[in-house]
Formats: structure tokens, C-alpha cells, sequence
């Protein structure tokens, strides 16, 4: 879904829940789920059939506020390691 009918479905208190989680391949996706327990993806706002894919999971997390979510979920990858942690 497109994130400006997104946002609607948000403000009338139709959304539940948000989650970023790893795409097929590189990028990160943006799930929310509805009162109604479907979970559906963010698309582009070009063509509502494709599924926005995000470089960096900051963006699919702006994405998220802009939408009105305060709170979202990360999924991590199953080859995830932690870089340049101390």
C-alpha cells in the first residue's frame, strides 16, 4: 500500500503495528499490520503493485513516523553480525 493512503488508515486508527525486516537479497522492507491482523508492504507511490524496497533501514524507520508510528519492530537478517561494536 502507498504510504499516503497509509498514513489515512493510521490516523483513523485502522494500523496496529509496524516492522522492518530484511528484503529477498539487500534493502529492508516496511510491514504494517491492520486491526484486521493483515499484514501488508509499503509500495511505491508510482505503482501501487511494487513493493518499496529501502537501502538502509533508517529510511524504512522514517517511513514508519511519517505513517505515525512511534514504536516499530526490526527483524534482523539470520547473517547479521555486529560491526565495530566495542
Amino acid at each position: 500500500m502507498r504510504l499516503a493512503f497509509l498514513k489515512e488508515l493510521f490516523d483513523g486508527g485502522l494500523l496496529v503495528g509496524a516492522t522492518v525486516e530484511p528484503a529477498e537479497g539487500d534493502g529492508w522492507l516496511l510491514k504494517v499490520t491492520k486491526q484486521s491482523g493483515e499484514v501488508v508492504a509499503v509500495t511505491l507511490a508510482a505503482q501501487t503493485s511494487q513493493v518499496k524496497v529501502y537501502n538502509r533501514v533508517n529510511a524504512a524507520m522514517m517511513d514508519a513516523w511519517r505513517i505515525g508510528f512511534r514504536s516499530v519492530a526490526v527483524t534482523l537478517p539470520d547473517d547479521f553480525e555486529l560491526t565495530g561494536a566495542r
